[in-house]
């Protein structure tokens, strides 16, 4: 069976192939990543890219952006990258898409599973969906609707981690929103475990948890007392847009997004059962990931 993998170099890629060592990474060119397998691949040629993947049994498509900033980079990464890519495999190739969470919005009226209505509400998610969409039109797909992933290779969590044990982090709102964050590693199972998986939609998320108590688990873990002063919801998203717009003007990553204030300012809660029981998904509990953070960072 020949695998194949797209956003290899990205931090679920990486992880994705310590499990599917077999399996061949597609780049735009040499990444410095060292992968088992590496296939340069021009994705502007129709011919060159129909020619690379001739022989693809399963394409894992991890590739896209998180250019929050870039309505332009999102369409054209999410979007028109998968529309060339699936025009160029063969009909046989089962495709494992990696999708989102997002495109169910900020607010869904339930505990979101895979037959609740998606209702992107962002530039980012409705790309998403848009490709998804795509995918899902062909006879042999899965979408994994991912979760917002952490572990030791986001540096953003290690951020707050520090935040937090020097008492600078506020809770925003109430904090009684439920957030729900997944390690990468347990997306990467999943992935992996999809290759021999039915055809279908599957969420991929780990337990929500009060904001709150989320950072009382960490300040526990960091031997540090939890925050206790909050933010106003808007006064955060305001401070945030402030942040993206300095970040914009010194072609600057921002430090804090709207994207971020509302994962952490949100209430949403997922029923993760089915890919329980066909993709083997198993969460680890938040204090594990945090307690592997907080070591990463000693």
């Amino acid at each position: 069976m020949r695998i194949m993998i797209t956003g290899a170099s990205g931090k679920l890629g990486q992880e994705v192939l310590l499990l599917l060592p077999e399996a061949t990474a597609l780049a735009r060119k040499s990444s410095g990543v060292q992968f088992p397998k590496e296939l340069v691949v021009d994705f502007e040629n129709p011919e060159s890219l129909k020619s690379a993947l001739s022989d693809c049994d399963v394409l894992i498509h991890l590739a896209g952006s998180m250019n929050f900033q870039s309505r332009k980079e999102l369409y054209g990464s999410n979007v028109l990258l998968t529309k060339k890519i699936l025009a160029a495999l063969p009909q046989k190739t089962k495709v494992i898409y990696a999708s989102s969470i997002s495109i169910y919005g900020k607010n869904p009226p339930r505990i979101v599973d895979e037959s609740t209505p998606p209702d992107p509400d962002t530039p980012y998610a409705r790309s998403k969906y848009e490709a998804e969409k795509l995918v899902m039109q062909r006879r042999n797909s899965i979408s994994l609707r991912i979760g917002a992933m952490y572990g030791p290779q986001y540096p953003d969590y290690a951020r707050i981690l520090k935040m937090i044990r020097k008492g600078r982090m506020p809770i925003i709102g109430n904090g009684a929103n439920p957030v729900s964050f997944v390690h990468v590693s347990d997306v990467a199972t999943a992935v992996a475990n999809a290759v021999q998986a039915s055809p279908g939609v599957y969420v991929l998320a780990g337990k929500s948890i009060p904001q709150e108590e989320i950072y009382s688990i960490a300040a526990r873990i960091l031997n540090v007392p939890p925050p206790k002063s909050k933010i106003p919801l808007a006064l955060a998203l305001f401070l945030a847009r402030l942040e993206e717009m300095r970040a914009s003007i010194l072609g600057k990553k921002p430090l804090i997004t709207t994207e971020h204030i509302n994962i952490l300012a949100k209430g949403r809660s997922f029923d993760c059962s089915k890919a329980r029981t066909e993709l083997g998904f198993r969460p680890r509990k938040l204090e594990e990931g945090i307690e592997e953070i907080v070591k990463s960072m000693a």
